[in-house]
């Protein structure tokens, strides 16, 4: 919509009216307004940083120390630097921390410490309590299969309804009828069976170790949970530079604040002298 004629007067006269800041330490603020701070912003927040988050940063630092031009808000924005580097430094800590408590980290160190072969090396799913559901049913498969009279198809049917099921469950997987199933084998059944009994056997036993397995991973976890020497000192050393820098920034701050408003009070008095003077000179 079109600005009528008499709104754009009295916009005019209003202007006319405005005097701006009166005192020096307002003009010299005001002279500032226009400059925008954000020295450092296009610099130090990485690809996985938030830009807001550090821009936050900047302006909660500025309303509370208050900086007033170019070298006050470079130095504020300083500050912002060097606790936007301390976060990311909290970052990393907590990053090397997650990296060396991996599981399959944690699973490599397991495996060393029960003195396990070559090729035995524990894996992730290792890590997890032992499902009491499948030793169950492998110590009843071991049962049913103790108490055949023969090794037939028939007897297993009759006798022995899990390792039936699971004959059935592995015939089907193969596409293929039970019978034909087990004729693919050197051995048929009989060689089926006894390979049933292997596997069962091999999850019991790790079914008995799994609380052993568990206890350490809990203890090489909590190991973990501090930070190898290595890395504690390298942090330690970044973290001394970054409160030095903090501090020097702080103190240039707080210094350059000083002398800008020991600045604006000589001014200020040199004003009002410079009055006094024109006005006796009136007289």
């Amino acid at each position: 919509m079109a600005t009528s004629e008499k709104q754009r007067k009295a916009n005019q006269e209003n202007a006319l009216k405005s005097t701006g800041p009166r005192t020096v330490a307002g003009k010299t603020a005001s002279s500032l307004n226009a400059q925008r701070h954000g020295l450092f912003s296009s610099h130090v927040v990485l690809e996985d940083e938030s830009p807001e988050t550090f821009q936050g940063l900047v302006d909660d630092l500025h309303r509370s120390l208050q900086p007033v031009g170019a070298l006050e808000l470079a130095l504020a924005e300083k500050v912002a630097l060097t606790l936007w580097r301390g976060r990311r430094l909290a970052r990393a800590e907590t990053a090397v921390t997650d990296l060396e408590r991996l599981p399959c980290k944690v699973a490599e160190s397991v495996s060393r410490a029960m003195g396990l072969p070559y090729g035995n090396d524990l894996k992730e799913t290792d890590l997890t309590t032992y499902d009491k559901g499948q030793a169950a049913w492998c110590r009843k498969v071991m049962k049913e299969y103790d108490a055949l009279s023969e090794l037939t198809l028939e007897e297993l049917a009759r006798q022995a309804p899990a390792i039936h099921r699971q004959l059935v469950e592995d015939a089907q997987e193969d596409e293929e009828t039970p019978e034909a199933f087990v004729a693919a084998y050197d051995d048929g059944l009989t060689e089926y069976l006894h390979g049933l009994l292997r596997w069962c056997r091999e999850e019991l036993r790790k079914a008995e170790q799994r609380p052993r397995i568990l206890a350490l991973a809990n203890q090489i976890r909590s190991k973990r949970a501090v930070l190898p020497e290595r890395y504690l000192e390298l942090l330690a050393r970044y973290q001394t530079t970054l409160d030095n820098q903090l501090y020097k920034a702080l103190k240039a701050l707080r210094e350059a604040q000083k002398w800008r408003l020991k600045t604006v009070e000589v001014e200020a008095i040199s004003i009002v002298e410079s009055g006094q003077e024109a006005a006796l000179h009136a007289v």
